[in-house]
């Protein structure tokens, strides 16, 4: 029966292919930093739900505290760094301790690990970016140079893997010439906590239980505890860090619900293919129950004809999982995209994969084939014969399938329809400034020259005006926290020219204060915060009272995902470098614009690459994790409702099989088409409403 074959093996090896694509996902999401040799005696130091610290922290734990081998900080930055006195390259790079290769266990292709980074200006490159700015040269002792600071090329580092929490880096630089880049007084100070912190205890010490001894003392003599803005402390594992509710901005992170989600949905969609096959061979039963009452009568046991339906299930399975890995090579590409991940499937099988893979399709097929077996083989041949075997089939059997398959999909599509809606209500949400035709760059051109460049830039046709500012509503500015009434309060500020607020079309109620150039806004979070009272003039900001020019609408910084919280914005001076450009634009070619926009960037900056885009674009890629889930959970929902139509389309026709006498009978006696339809479909649209009942409700919770 090519049909039945047809449907049956294709539904089996979508199903399979996604479920290898999906597990594969999990599997590797589950492995992440599982790699490390020391993974259990590495621990990251977290703070509530935040995992920075002061450079200071370190040093001080170590030292008390015996049970320590050695530590690392960690922060990675992007900077512009010239090669070989005139090649200018945009480096991301990451300032670890010299012991950084001692703990964890990434790869040097050269170099030896405890000596790489043992000089302050020493520097590791990855062997792509080692490559691609040196080729075929041996980069080993050559020089490099960051704001003016020089490197010496001391090793050369294996691309940092796709299964672990750091984020890719072209270098790895030591901590300590961070007083270098930044001040000296940094790496002295418990002022700036801003660094990761990871510990690698000694062989049979316990660690984590000293966190409450150091959180006793944090709380007399490190401010971020005892003015209270943090109240707990914990060794975190290493292999617990991917999944961790406390945050670092620059670390790869998911969510465990994510992952049960998935594993859920690779689940329901073996369930609906086991379902699917099942429903079909059930329907076709009635087809082959000649067949069986004959090699029952011929002598033929029950359990002959069980392995005979279970044998044809299991190669039917290993057909479609054949079928199913080709066609997971050709989606992976989409599947990568759209997860953010690299699965690289050809380096996934190996003989122990294999032997798993061989067993879940064997089982699989076994669980297939062993429902329709029972069934067929507790009838009495003269039953079949009879027919009685095909009416109690069709009432009894395939109904109460076909009724969970389709609650399934229902709850899969109802899922994905809110999911889809709750994307774009996040991509079209008011933030509350103009986020249309506003384009945004890095700020990459010398100090002085902030003024010409505005004015070059408002020569270009489609230019309204232009602003430079230190943090945006995408990048959230500087965190600034102090005490205000005995209490600790931390602020998000933004340093901006005069252009800023109304160039981002922010509403302000202008205070009666005059104009100075120490003056402040602050926005509505801030002024109840602080209590204020109605008509301020002044605000208090780190002991100073500041003019109050005004106070602003609140609006969303950084994702929907972060509540608003108090902010103050400040003004640029002279001496201050901006961060950011913001460009407000007017036209119908926006492109061209851009395009004259980054010519003249160019020219003042000698080339210097920097990131751009549009604000708007820019929001959307805050929401992009959950964009593109939802685009694979729509594809999931979609293949269920396929693979469930496919079947419920081949029993329908061997119901009309059953049915032809009667519809012929019913159409002599004057019976429309339309009648026999309904007469046809009734029963499984009946089946498909409860199932619709069923699910609502778990759709709902």
């Amino acid at each position: 029966n090519r049909l039945y074959t047809f449907v049956t093996l294709s539904g089996f090896a979508i199903s399979l292919m996604f479920v290898l694509l999906l597990s594969v996902y999990i599997k590797e999401e589950l492995s992440v930093d599982q790699f490390h040799t020391n993974k259990d005696r590495i621990y990251r130091l977290i703070r509530d739900t935040d995992a920075s610290f002061a450079p200071p922290i370190g040093d001080y734990i170590k030292n008390q505290y015996p049970e320590v081998e050695c530590f690392t900080r960690v922060f990675q930055d992007i900077m512009i760094a010239k090669f070989q006195g005139k090649l200018q390259e945009k480096v991301e790079f990451m300032l670890v301790d010299s012991s950084f290769f001692n703990i964890f266990s990434f790869k040097l292709k050269e170099g030896d690990p405890k000596l790489v980074l043992a000089s302050k200006n020493s520097a590791v490159l990855s062997s792509s970016f080692a490559l691609k700015i040196f080729g075929k040269e041996n980069p080993i002792g050559k020089t490099f140079s960051i704001d003016k600071i020089s490197f010496a090329i001391s090793g050369i580092f294996e691309d940092i893997p796709q299964n672990t929490h750091f984020i890719k880096s072209d270098a790895i630089l030591n901590f300590n010439i961070l007083g270098d880049l930044w001040n000296k007084e940094v790496l002295k100070t418990n002022d700036v906590s801003s660094f990761a912190l990871y510990f690698l205890a000694k062989k049979g010490t316990d660690l984590p239980s000293k966190a409450s001894q150091i959180l006793g003392q944090f709380k007399k003599d490190y401010w971020v505890f005892s003015d209270g803005f943090s109240k707990t402390l914990k060794f975190e594992p290493l292999t617990e860090v991917y999944f961790s509710k406390a945050s670092f901005f620059s670390f790869r992170q998911n969510s465990r619900k994510t992952i049960l989600i998935f594993v859920t949905i690779t689940l329901l969609i073996l369930i609906i293919a086991i379902i699917n096959y099942i429903n079909l061979t059930v329907a076709q039963a009635g087809f082959r129950a000649k067949e069986t009452a004959i090699k029952k009568m011929m002598g033929s046991s029950k359990m002959a004809l069980t392995w005979q339906h279970i044998l044809e299930s299991i190669t039917l399975s290993l057909l479609a999982s054949i079928v199913a890995v080709y066609l997971a090579f050709l989606v992976e590409p989409f599947f990568d995209t759209q997860m953010n991940c690299q699965l690289n499937l050809s380096r996934q099988f190996n003989l122990f994969i294999i032997f798993v893979m061989l067993g879940i399709i064997i089982a699989t097929g076994f669980i297939s084939g062993i429902v329709p077996a029972i069934v067929v083989n507790n009838y009495n041949p003269i039953n079949v014969v009879k027919g009685n075997f095909t009416r109690k089939t069709k009432s009894n059997y395939t109904k109460v399938l076909i009724s969970f398959q389709y609650t399934i999909a229902i709850v899969l599509l109802i899922c994905t329809w809110t999911i889809a809606r709750q994307s774009r209500f996040m991509q079209n949400f008011n933030m509350g400034f103009n986020k249309e035709n506003l384009f945004w760059m890095e700020y990459t051109i010398e100090a002085n020259q902030r003024t010409a460049f505005r004015n070059v830039l408002k020569t270009i046709p489609g230019v309204i005006d232009v602003s430079f500012c230190r943090g945006t509503p995408l990048t959230g500015g500087n965190n600034q926290s102090f005490n205000y009434k005995g209490k600790p309060v931390s602020f998000q500020e933004f340093v901006v020219d005069s252009i800023f607020l109304n160039l981002m079309g922010m509403k302000v109620n202008n205070t009666e204060a005059a104009f100075s150039q120490n003056g402040v806004w602050i926005n509505r979070t801030a002024l109840k915060l602080l209590e204020l009272g109605k008509n301020p003039v002044s605000t208090p900001y780190y002991e100073h009272d500041l003019p109050l020019l005004g106070i602003i609408k609140d609006f969303n910084f950084r994702s929907l995902h972060t509540k608003i919280g108090p902010l103050i914005i400040r003004q640029l001076k002279d001496d201050e470098l901006p961060w950011d450009i913001m460009v407000k634009l007017y036209g119908s070619n926006l492109i061209a614009t851009v395009n004259e926009i980054r010519k003249a960037q160019a020219s003042f900056s000698n080339g210097v690459p920097m990131k751009s885009g549009f604000v708007d674009d820019a929001i959307n890629q805050l929401y992009i994790k959950e964009i593109k889930q939802s685009k694979l959970i729509g594809a999931f929902t979609l293949l269920s409702i396929i693979i469930s139509s496919m079947g419920i389309f081949a029993m329908a026709l061997y119901y009309i099989q059953q049915k032809v006498k009667e519809i012929g009978i019913r159409k002599i006696n004057g019976a429309k088409v339309i009648e026999v339809m309904v007469m046809l479909n009734k029963n499984f649209v009946n089946w498909v409403v409860i199932a619709f009942i069923i699910a609502c409700p778990i759709a709902s919770f």
